[in-house]
């Protein structure tokens, strides 16, 4: 009994059930017309199936045609132009390199894009394989183009039938995120130590606020209904929110616990705020105008005086600043939607060239990796004219990832589950059945490997879709003996995993360790120009809310960026240099934090008199300090020229806001001071590392 417990937690959920075998419906229903009238054709087209079914999942009706329209149909060029290559192998390697290319940058999309690419990159080399059969290329590139145009086609309709959608809850569903991800912040603040770290919370608020604003933009159409800009307004009030809470953090981090926060108020209040979006989002037709009401009238409450009285002053500056929040009809006016015309798209396209000619991107690397293993596995199977190569193809492009550590796990996975259902099928063959009962058992078990893939399970994915595929690939030779086919996907399957592994050795992923500290002193950077600016701004006493709102914005991206590179590659770094980078992303946090704690005393509307000529200077030595440390971490000139000379003690005669300026000055000090030892202790372990693995970064030494 034990034995069979632990065998049913493998077992897939009744929904990824009836997914495969609607998917395994498809197929059969193809490949079995092939068989039943002998057109061959019709072979390639249940093929065609296979590999359009691979790319459907869940989501709405749009996202789901989108996919399966990519593969099912953009398949069928794919096919022609693969065919109308198979008989120059020369120019099929050069577009075979070149669309490896193509559909390794495709990595940038998320991926469900880079899934449907590496599918028609599979339908690609599998058409540059298959033998004319002494047709004339014209000729020949048509028919295959039609058979896999059928066979998508068919796929595409059975799964949007057979398959029911979700319904598109956007925005809905992401402004609901962004107040349960608060709502666990407050209570977090609420409730646990502040020596606890908040860094995962900040993250998981960021990506929700980005995932909403995304959502409420890729809405908007010709005519930019009223509703969705009651949903921009919702988003707003939480990121208002979000500021005030990184504050009462950052004093919290700071007293410890005498605080002295009404954090506990401000939890109950944001818990009734989260259940009234809930509910009022959850409605077929919610009433948003209500909604934007209600925001506006639970920030009121979240900033009343009587409970926020025993308050410390900064908390009361930063309550102060969300009390200016406009409601829905003035917050409309200045409202301005984000640039999505020509120059913007241009700037996206030049930022996104700038990170791919990068020497240690991430995605650039992939896609020179699969460009290579796509020629290797292609150039051999021309060469000796192995038309059934293309299963070396398949599982290089499914098994290689970005990540070597995927990439290892995957093909170990993938190998093992090939050699258990080569193994299987072979003994399958050996009890010689009939086509008809071969075909039904391959149909059986490509509804298992489409209902295991959905669950995530690589290694039954490999060793259920290979006897399916050995059993299909039987009917389409009849005359060969199934052990043999069996045998020669085997062969594949590990010829297919040294090459994934193989071109890791070619482009060794030393790159991880430069783009981590690439994008940790990024981090820095723009964390140190968006202090630096709420600095400036205390100094002049010249708030510019939409500047600094859109520095903090890209303070936070940032930073995310930096910590989901760490953790991406902190499998190839060595365990001290992974925490020097998570110390320097806890100070560039912190710097974000003081300078949304210097936003909230500026912004208050309670100031009128710019600070005292002395606390000017010093300010103005910080943001000199700070300009150094956005331009040149680690190096400490600008401090020595500065002259180390501190502001003499303020005494209580003095403004509050300068006394206020002076105690947030002393925060940046060491924050800067922190940020110096860091980088500088860094480059030596960078260094190090660098020389221990042979690599070489530009600007990095030891010592």
């Amino acid at each position: 009994m034990p034995t069979a417990a632990r065998l049913l937690r493998y077992w897939p959920d009744t929904a990824y059930l009836r997914r495969g075998i609607v998917y395994a419906l498809s197929f059969l229903a193809l490949a079995g017309t092939g068989w039943l009238t002998g057109e061959h054709g019709y072979l390639w087209s249940a093929t065609a199936s296979i590999w359009t079914c691979l790319a459907d999942r869940q989501g709405t009706a749009a996202a789901r045609m989108r996919a399966l329209g990519t593969v099912g149909i953009g398949g069928a060029l794919a096919s022609a132009l693969g065919a109308s290559l198979s008989g120059s192998p020369l120019l099929a390697l050069l577009v075979v390199l070149a669309a490896g290319l193509v559909a390794g940058l495709v990595e940038l999309r998320g991926p469900a894009a880079a899934l449907c690419l590496k599918l028609l990159y599979v339908v690609l080399i599998a058409a540059c394989l298959q033998p004319a059969e002494g047709l004339p290329i014209a000729t020949y590139a048509w028919t295959s183009s039609v058979d896999y145009l059928l066979g998508g086609v068919f796929a595409c309709l059975v799964c949007l039938l057979l398959i029911p959608s979700q319904r598109d809850t956007r925005p809905r569903t992401e402004v609901v995120a962004v107040y349960d991800a608060l709502l666990r912040f407050a209570d977090f603040l609420a409730t646990t130590a502040p020596a606890h770290d908040s860094t995962p919370h900040k993250q998981e608020i960021r990506l929700r606020i980005e995932a909403a604003r995304a959502a409420v933009t890729a809405r908007r159409g010709l005519r930019d209904p009223l509703g969705l800009l009651h949903y921009a307004y919702a988003v707003a009030v939480a990121d208002a929110i979000f500021a005030l809470l990184i504050v009462a953090g950052e004093l919290r981090e700071r007293a410890g616990d005498t605080h002295g926060l009404p954090l506990a108020y401000a939890a109950r209040c944001l818990a009734d705020t989260q259940e009234q979006v809930r509910q009022a989002l959850a409605r077929h037709a919610p009433d948003l105008p209500a909604l934007s009401a209600m925001l506006t009238r639970d920030l009121r409450g979240l900033v009343a005086q009587r409970p926020n009285a025993s308050a410390p002053p900064p908390y009361q500056s930063a309550l102060a600043a969300l009390a200016q929040h406009p409601g829905f009809d003035r917050w409309r006016e200045r409202f301005v939607w984000p640039n999505t015309g020509v120059t913007a798209m241009l700037d996206r396209l030049a930022h996104t060239l700038a990170d791919l000619a990068a020497r240690d991107a991430r995605v650039s690397r992939h896609a020179l990796r699969l460009a290579l293993a796509g020629g290797l596995s292609l150039l051999p199977s021309q060469i000796w004219q192995v038309h059934h190569s293309y299963w070396v193809a398949v599982t290089v492009i499914m098994v290689l990832s970005p990540r070597l550590q995927t990439t290892r796990q995957i093909s170990f996975l993938r190998f093992a589950g090939s050699l258990g259902g080569a193994l299987l099928a072979c003994g399958i063959s050996l009890m010689h059945p009939t086509p008809t009962l071969a075909l039904g058992i391959s149909a059986v078990f490509l509804a298992a490997a489409y209902a295991t893939r959905l669950a995530g399970n690589a290694g039954a994915f490999a060793f259920c879709l290979t006897p399916a595929v050995i059993l299909f690939s039987w009917l389409g030779e009849p005359a060969a003996s199934s052990s043999h086919v069996a045998a020669l996907r085997g062969a594949d399957t590990a010829i297919g995993c040294l090459i994934a592994l193989a071109s890791y050795v070619v482009l060794a992923p030393r790159a991880e360790l430069s783009r981590a500290f690439r994008h940790s002193l990024d981090a820095l950077a723009v964390n140190a120009v968006y202090l630096r600016a709420s600095i400036s701004a205390a100094r002049a006493l010249s708030a510019a809310p939409a500047r600094l709102e859109a520095l903090r914005v890209a303070a936070g991206r940032a930073s995310t960026r930096a910590e989901d590179t760490l953790a991406q590659c902190a499998a190839e770094l060595d365990p001290a240099l992974a925490v020097t980078h998570r110390t320097l992303h806890a100070t560039a946090r912190r710097m974000a934090a003081l300078a949304g704690l210097l936003r909230a005393g500026t912004e208050s509307g309670e100031i009128y008199t710019k600070p005292v000529p002395a606390v000017q200077a010093l300010l103005g030595d910080l943001e000199a300090r700070l300009a150094e440390v956005a331009v040149r971490p680690g190096h400490t000139g600008v401090t020595a020229a500065v002259a180390p000379a501190r502001l003499a003690p303020l005494t209580p005669a003095d403004p509050p806001f300068d006394r206020f300026l002076a105690e947030q000055a002393g925060y940046a000090d060491n924050h800067i001071d922190a940020a110096h030892h860091t980088v500088a202790r860094l480059r030596t372990l960078v260094a190090e590392q660098a020389l221990a693995t042979r690599s070489r970064l530009r600007g990095v030494k030891a010592g």
